[in-house]
């Protein structure tokens, strides 16, 4: 799915995207590039959360969504974030960033 997302974040938005896989890559990867968005999904397995990079990110200046394939009632530690359910489409992600789709 990350493969398809990222595509989709490439091709349909315009956006150049750096994929990671787990919490460590992915606190690494903020460490060492700025970035001006992140989409990150909140349950990385293994009890892992991308809850406080997502926090420290937004702290740096980050628009920060995150994705879960649960429901905002069940998620109270994000309260202040954007929260895109899973499954969710491209245009959804555009949406949450307000962003414009540059392709069909």
């Amino acid at each position: 799915m990350a493969l398809d997302v990222e595509d989709g974040l490439t091709s349909e938005l315009g956006l150049q995207v750096h994929t990671v896989h787990n919490l460590s890559a992915a606190t690494a990867a903020a460490q060492r590039h700025e970035f001006d968005y992140a989409l990150l999904d909140l349950n990385l397995g293994n009890g892992e959360r991308s809850t406080d990079l997502g926090l420290a990110l937004a702290d740096r200046g980050v628009h920060v969504v995150f994705a879960s394939g649960y429901n905002r009632n069940e998620i109270r530690e994000i309260d202040d974030f954007l929260l895109i359910e899973k499954p969710f489409r491209i245009s959804d992600v555009a949406q949450a960033f307000d962003l414009p789709v540059t392709r069909n």
